[in-house]
């Protein structure tokens, strides 16, 4: 067991203990110093809401002569870059104007708004992310995409030990989700599970926020199949529903990822003959180790397509209106653990939480399609302070300047730190 692991255990042993002493669920002052022990960074900012993207609207107005057909805004110019991401696209007309809701990782600085007509050809017009609204009377590109566009696709990576505190790997889980716009009511979502780096049962959902359950027409996938398909015996008693779309008791629609991640990553290994358990819970994607827990596999893929009733409330469906969230087993309970800003919504299960402090979330947004995570044991980054004042910074993300940790103690500094990973301490596949 690393030095880490025997810290968290030993802090684990603390609040449990202060835990069984109290009618509270938290012993506050046992709770903050075992957070003090166990954090990675000495001071956590408490005005952090751990973001990296934010919402923003656009007014785009097709003045143009041609006849166009629909508008989108990309992350990069599709027809210089193979690296551009479609954020949002509608049907749009020649004179139309229309607003436009988008995701934007907060170190961006430019947007490009495009409009297609029927034989394909890009209008592209580039634009700071700071103007609201965007026209095309000057200063357009023409042409065609230079490579396959794709939706935006942001990074989900957790810690599984909610309320506990984690070992700061944030591989427990990691999915990779993108939203796309295919008709005008049409919505689907891409959902990539890469890794699973823990040995318990962990189940994965996303909540499509900013409508009612009643707003949905219908979710199916689209090769008609999903991550529960033969589910075992052993992992059917988890989590209260294996339907794909899920009413919460709030009216919120919810799709069902996988009931048990596991499975979802190999859907053909070996279960117990007399419980229907699976046989060895392994670490996959997260570790070269050559040790029988530990796997490297193809990553898994699914998409969801979601049918609204109305097209408004479609358009208006971005990355920020997904919540994706997982559930563990923790002391006889079922928890959910979301991003930190929604980590009091209690979607599917009730449980009683109280946070005074604030300190580092169990999961966090990476603005990035191929974010790559720490290796299994290795802290996303650890930060602290000696006698003299001097930083130590260490982990997966430790650069000067981009420090992980440096984000950590100002929410307003280095907003691009998942660009620059210590190569040699994340999973690249």
């Amino acid at each position: 067991m690393t030095h880490s692991l025997i810290k968290t255990a030993l802090g684990a042993m603390v609040l449990l203990s202060a835990m069984a002493c109290t009618t509270n669920y938290y012993d506050e002052e046992k709770y903050n110093e075992y957070i003090k022990y166990n954090s990675p960074v000495d001071s956590v900012d408490q005005y952090h809401q751990w973001r990296l993207t934010e919402e923003r609207s656009y007014k785009i107005t097709a003045n143009v002569s041609q006849d166009v057909e629909k508008v989108m805004l990309l992350t990069a110019n599709p027809l210089s870059s193979t690296n551009a991401e479609v954020m949002n696209e509608f049907v749009i007309a020649k004179g139309e104007s229309k607003w436009m809701t988008v995701s934007v990782p907060m170190i961006q600085t430019t947007l490009y708004a495009a409009l297609v007509d029927k034989d394909g050809i890009y209008y592209v017009k580039v634009f700071p992310v700071t103007q609201t609204e965007v026209n095309f009377s000057g200063g357009i590109n023409t042409g065609t995409p230079i490579g396959t566009l794709k939706p935006q696709t942001y990074s989900y990576i957790y810690e599984k030990d909610f309320p506990l505190v984690g070992d700061y790997d944030y591989n427990d889980l990691v999915f990779r989700i993108g939203v796309e716009h295919t008709t005008p009511k049409q919505v689907v979502v891409h959902v990539t599970l890469s890794a699973v780096g823990c040995d318990v049962q962990l189940a994965g959902y996303f909540r499509v926020m900013g409508c009612n359950f009643d707003d949905i027409d219908s979710v199916t996938t689209v090769n008609g199949k999903t991550f529960n398909d033969n589910l075992p015996a052993g992992s059917k008693n988890f989590v209260r529903s294996y339907d794909l779309l899920i009413c919460s008791p709030k009216n919120q629609p919810v799709i069902t990822v996988c009931a048990d991640a596991h499975w979802a990553m190999d859907p053909y290994q070996s279960t117990m003959e007399n419980t229907g358990a699976i046989a060895l819970r392994k670490y996959y994607n997260t570790s070269l180790d050559a040790s029988p827990e530990y796997e490297s596999r193809n990553s898994v893929s699914q998409s969801y397509i979601i049918y609204f009733k109305d097209s408004t409330i479609a358009e208006n469906i971005t990355l920020e209106e997904i919540d994706p969230f997982i559930v563990e087993n923790y002391n006889g309970g079922l928890y959910e653990i979301h991003l930190d800003e929604l980590k009091a919504s209690q979607v599917l299960y009730n449980y009683q939480v109280e946070f005074k402090i604030k300190d580092l979330p169990w999961a966090l947004l990476v603005p990035s399609n191929d974010f790559k995570y720490p290796l299994e044991g290795v802290q996303i980054g650890f930060y602290k302070r000696t006698d003299t004042g001097v930083v130590f910074s260490d982990g997966a993300y430790k650069t000067t300047g981009h420090a992980f940790g440096a984000w950590v103690e100002n929410h307003k500094a280095a907003l691009d730190w998942y660009n620059y990973p210590d190569e040699s301490q994340v999973w690249i596949f």
